[in-house]
């Protein structure tokens, strides 16, 4: 059985990869070759990297990564809201410029700090 730490990285790389499919397979499958070859990250190891796959965006896209960003943040809340083991723990997000880091962080510390 997976804790709340496996099942929430599990949805994070979820919602990653759907996002990053919605702009193509090609686009999806350089975005993680240069990943694993610039920063060494694998797929599976992006919830514990997001600020290097956040760089990598914005050297990618520009201010449009934040678009990206924002898509991901919203997979990821309509995946963990549905999650028996997660989707009870309430938390509370604010800031009109928050980052994607940051939504991660905050979620992170106030959900994983939570007992179930």
């Amino acid at each position: 059985m997976q804790n709340v730490q496996q099942k929430f990285d599990q949805l994070l790389v979820e919602a990653i990869d759907e996002v990053l499919c919605f702009y193509g397979e090609p686009v999806r499958n350089h975005i993680y070759m240069l990943l694993e070859d610039n920063f060494s990250i694998t797929k599976n190891n992006l919830p514990q990297q997001i600020q290097e796959f956040s760089r990598l965006l914005y050297r990618l896209f520009g201010s449009h990564a934040k678009l990206i960003e924002i898509k991901c943040m919203k997979k990821f809340y309509s995946k963990i809201k549905n999650e028996p083991q997660i989707g009870k723990l309430t938390i509370k997000i604010e800031g009109d410029n928050l980052t994607f880091l940051d939504y991660i962080n905050k979620f992170t510390s106030q959900t994983l700090s939570k007992p179930l």
